[in-house]
């Protein structure tokens, strides 16, 4: 392991043809740190915050790792320092908000099943919903666990207050979709697929309770395990359910970076969803609650396929 930023590495080999990762370390630090030495303004802000979050930022030199960058909604796949599928995600709310970590792929699933956090039972008040519309939950493929049985929801109704769980089956409508990665973490966090699509063309995508939604999952999950995208699709397709280990151990980190160059060297500026960029105070900003109406700032936008 050593301290680097291979987040970069691809764009700086394609403007230098360098292929060096502490030469890459440099060169992302250089162009943020012009931004943060600008005058006070939003990209100042969110390169000094970012300055202080990629510190001592670990990944691997070779073998593969998957980053997320929250606050962009991106999530990026790479080989040996060199980025091999890039993916627009969904992230979490500012109410429910996805979690930094660095941990590592513990399985792929296809097909999953949606056992829904008690969080959101509670949040969404679905047992007392159960009582008044078991239609409702019967359309959407829900089985509810009543002491200890599974039981339909028709049935359900009228016992809420003895339901312990709600499980949706596997299928199309499963908010889930029909993959699922596995992380290691104590939150109950990992990446899926997506029964909404229509989110991803959002351009500000924090809008799940936590979890991280992932557009180009198949190809994704495939790379993880280390099979080609149309063995992920016939797993997919013959409703297997089978929890399989990644052959070799695939490192996730998950962070929180609002400023971050692009290929053109670039400083791009990525919204403050979570107001975490204390450096925008200093500025005028506000801090806090998401931050200064960042749905409302001309965010720079780039496209990711």
């Amino acid at each position: 392991m050593k301290r680097l930023i291979p987040l970069a590495f691809g764009a700086f080999v394609a403007l230098t043809g360098i292929a060096s990762a502490s030469d890459a370390v440099d060169w992302v630090r250089d162009r943020l740190q012009s931004s943060a030495d600008a005058s006070c303004g939003i990209k100042r802000a969110a390169a000094l915050s970012t300055l202080q979050r990629i510190d001592g930022l670990e990944l691997p030199e070779t073998g593969k790792a998957l980053v997320v960058n929250i606050a962009a909604g991106v999530i990026t796949a790479y080989e040996d320092g060199i980025p091999v599928i890039e993916s627009r995600a969904v992230v979490g709310n500012p109410e429910t908000p996805t979690p930094e970590m660095t941990t590592f792929a513990t399985f792929v699933r296809a097909n999953p099943t949606w056992t829904v956090p008690e969080s959101i039972l509670r949040r969404k008040d679905w047992r007392s919903k159960l009582d008044r519309d078991p239609e409702y939950f019967d359309a959407a493929g829900f089985d509810v666990v009543l002491d200890g049985y599974k039981i339909s929801p028709y049935e359900a109704a009228g016992l809420s207050d003895r339901i312990s769980r709600f499980v949706q089956r596997p299928g199309s409508q499963n908010a889930l979709g029909l993959v699922k990665i596995g992380l290691h973490n104590a939150n109950g966090i990992y990446l899926h697929d997506t029964n909404r699509p229509d989110a991803f063309l959002e351009r500000i995508r924090s809008m799940s309770s936590g979890c991280v939604r992932v557009e180009r999952v198949r190809e994704i999950a495939a790379w993880v395990l280390g099979v080609s995208v149309s063995r992920m699709n016939n797993l997919i397709d013959s409703d297997d359910r089978t929890d399989r280990t990644p052959p070799l151990r695939v490192p996730v980190i998950i962070g929180y970076w609002t400023a971050w160059p692009d290929g053109s060297g670039h400083v791009r500026v990525y919204p403050d969803i979570y107001g975490k960029d204390e450096a925008a105070s200093e500025c005028g900003y506000a801090v806090g609650s998401g931050g200064k109406n960042h749905r409302d700032i001309d965010w720079e936008e780039r496209e990711v396929r």
